[in-house]
């Protein structure tokens, strides 16, 4: 065998094979790799624009945080706005029920002044009567002011009667 037909042979079953896979393998194997680096590029697209929805959502929530801060610290003023009021609101009906608790005391006290005050009167209407009977009977001789004693006894009588 001749070293240049073995070459030539050699070669030309080369050439046939490259053909053959440039033809028949090399199409589907660029196909498969476009394809994954078409996939890959879409991803990478897909992440990076998640990525800025994510940042913008971020954005978005830490807004809303403070948002809803804000609204909490106006309901919390609020609430003590209210409970302040609530209490002077209290404060003030309590001191008008301890006024009319006070009035009404006094009433009952100036009440029960005026009846003390009565009976006291009446007692000492009767004590006085009770004692000028007995100072009179004492000092009454025997007619010589019978009638004028009787007269006073009668109208310290009356004076007793009117004011019970």
């Amino acid at each position: 065998m001749n070293l240049n037909a073995t070459i030539f042979g050699q070669a030309i079953s080369f050439f046939l094979f490259v053909w053959f896979c440039m033809k028949y393998i090399w199409p589907p194997i660029i196909l498969a790799i476009e394809t994954r680096q078409k996939k890959i590029e879409d991803t990478l697209i897909s992440s990076k624009k998640i990525e800025k929805e994510s940042l913008i959502m971020q954005k978005k929530m830490d807004e809303m945080i403070k948002e809803t801060k804000e609204k909490a610290s106006l309901i919390l003023n609020e609430a003590n706005q209210k409970k302040i009021f609530i209490l002077e609101e209290a404060r003030n009906k309590a001191i008008k029920e301890t006024k009319k608790i006070l009035l009404n005391s006094q009433i009952e006290i100036d009440m029960q002044f005026m009846d003390a005050r009565q009976k006291l009167q009446k007692e000492i209407i009767d004590l006085s009567i009770l004692m000028t009977e007995k100072i009179i009977k004492k000092n009454i001789q025997e007619n010589k002011n019978k009638f004028f004693i009787n007269n006073i006894i009668t109208s310290l009588s009356e004076i007793k009667n009117q004011c019970r």
